[in-house]
């Protein structure tokens, strides 16, 4: 599932702010996740893919819209 998804499933189900808690908090483990050099979330394929996908959801967690 895609965050995307996951945020508009959130949404449905929680509501925005539990939706916006969930992505401060995913945004927060996809950073560390990058951050470490032995996890393949830092490898050269994977990393740009995870900081598209915090960026997404720091603007989610800030704004409550889906980007």
């Amino acid at each position: 599932m895609s965050e995307r998804e996951q945020l508009e499933a959130l949404c449905a189900w929680d509501g925005v702010e539990a939706a916006k808690l969930w992505a401060r908090r995913a945004a927060n483990l996809y950073r560390v996740s990058i951050s470490d050099p032995t996890h393949y979330a830092s490898q050269s394929d994977w990393k740009p893919l995870l900081d598209q996908s915090i960026r997404e959801l720091e603007v989610f967690s800030e704004t409550g819209v889906i980007p």
